[in-house]
């Protein structure tokens, strides 16, 4: 039996079709018969979480805005953010192709380990650096951007179980392939880390814009008046 291995960050985004043609299914029948699903593992981090207090609003506006579009939302243009958390989740995938021969030379190439890492890269809290420390408005911006590094860590809590079951249930859309003697089986592995990584970038892409959008509803105007309104109170008092 042979193994390839392969250990990638996902950045790739190949479309690849494991359906094998009618002449070859005799031989993925008698693949079937023998194979056996792949053993799924997924660890995930949060990282360690930073605090800076040395960008000013000039700073906070442009990256704030950017968050925005990259949800086709736009900024209020009077908005001055007085805080801002930076985020950015990696994921690696450590992937095992095995083979075997089947029938008359042919050869059954397999997906055998995948084993698959999904973590926050250097979380970062901004927080305005003309902001008084003792002041009503400093304390609400921290709190606010601790909310947002929260629902962060409850976004990637409530998909790790869902991710590993989908992982586990790829074998059933993408299989194995089946290929004849002359054919290259470190290709073929090639395909299936391709079909595997293809299907898995896509489903946490979808994640994560699930996550980014309960972010802006925390940064709503509405939610923003609030917090102003109390501060504002505080102050009167």
């Amino acid at each position: 039996m042979k193994k390839i291995f392969f250990a990638l960050i996902l950045n790739l985004f190949f479309i690849y079709s494991a359906k094998a043609t009618d002449g070859l299914e005799r031989y993925r029948e008698e693949c079937a018969s023998f194979v056996k699903r792949p053993q799924v593992d997924l660890v995930a981090s949060y990282g360690k979480l930073r605090y800076k207090f040395d960008k000013d609003a000039e700073y906070l506006r442009r990256e704030t805005r950017e968050k925005f579009a990259e949800q086709n939302q736009e900024m209020d243009d009077d908005f001055v953010p007085a805080g801002l958390t930076k985020v950015r989740d990696t994921f690696d995938l450590d992937f095992t192709a095995g083979s075997f021969g089947v029938s008359h030379g042919y050869i059954c190439v397999y997906p055998e380990t995948i084993k698959a890492r999904l973590e926050y890269t250097h979380p970062t809290i901004y927080i305005l650096n003309s902001l008084d420390k003792d002041s009503c408005f400093y304390k609400v911006a921290v709190r606010h951007e601790n909310t947002h590094m929260q629902i962060y860590i409850d976004a990637l809590d409530y998909f790790l179980p869902k991710l590993k079951k989908y992982m586990e249930g790829l074998f059933d859309e993408i299989g194995f392939i089946v290929i004849a003697k002359d054919e290259s089986e470190e290709d073929a592995a090639k395909k299936l880390n391709e079909a595997y990584i293809n299907a898995i970038q896509n489903k946490i892409e979808e994640w994560h814009k699930e996550v980014e959008t309960e972010q802006l509803k925390l940064d709503s105007p509405e939610n923003y008046a609030l917090e102003n309104m109390l501060c504002q109170n505080i102050e009167k008092n």
